[in-house]
C-alpha cells in the first residue's frame, strides 16, 4: 500500500519579503518570492519628524498612532497574501529573523482553514537561496 506524501513548504520571511520554498520528494525548490506591501517609514513631501504639511503651512503632528494604524493595516494586508500562499499545504515551516512569523503564526492558528496544518517556526537569518533550499529540505528530511 502506497502512503500520500505531505506537501511541505518553508516560508522565510521578513517585513520587506518572503520567500515560499517546496519540498517534494526531498527536494527543495523555490516556488516564489513575495514583496511585502509593509512599507518603511513614509515621508511626504513637506513632512519632517515632528511637523506635517498641512495647506501651506507646517502644524506640529504626533502622528504615531496614524502612522502605527497603516503599518498594521500593511502586515494585514501582507498576512492575508501569505495565507492565500499556504491554502493547500499539509505541513509548513516558518522561518526568518524577528517576531514577524509569531506574529503570522498567531493569525493562521486562528484561521480554521489551517486547523489541521502541522506548522514549526524556526529563527534563521537572512540566507542565500542555495542556503534556504538546504535549511528547508534539512528541516523535513
Amino acid at each position: 500500500m502506497e502512503t500520500k506524501e505531505n506537501k511541505k513548504l518553508g516560508l522565510w520571511m521578513d517585513q520587506s519579503h518572503a520567500f515560499l520554498i517546496s519540498c517534494e520528494n526531498h527536494q527543495a525548490s523555490l516556488l516564489e518570492e513575495v514583496e511585502s506591501p509593509v512599507e518603511s517609514m513614509v515621508r511626504y513631501p513637506g513632512e519632517t519628524d515632528s511637523k506635517i504639511r498641512v495647506g501651506s503651512t507646517h502644524a506640529a503632528s504626533n502622528n504615531e498612532i496614524k502612522t502605527n494604524h497603516i503599518h498594521q493595516e500593511q502586515v494585514k494586508r501582507y498576512f492575508s497574501l501569505l495565507e492565500d500562499k499556504l491554502a493547500g499545504y499539509d505541513e509548513i515551516l516558518l522561518s526568518g529573523p524577528g517576531v514577524l512569523k509569531t506574529q503570522f503564526l498567531k493569525q493562521i492558528s486562528s484561521n480554521k482553514a489551517f486547523s489541521k496544518v502541522k506548522v514549526h517556526t524556526v529563527d534563521a537569518d537572512k540566507m542565500t537561496s542555495n542556503q534556504l533550499l538546504a535549511f528547508v529540505k534539512n528541516h523535513f528530511s
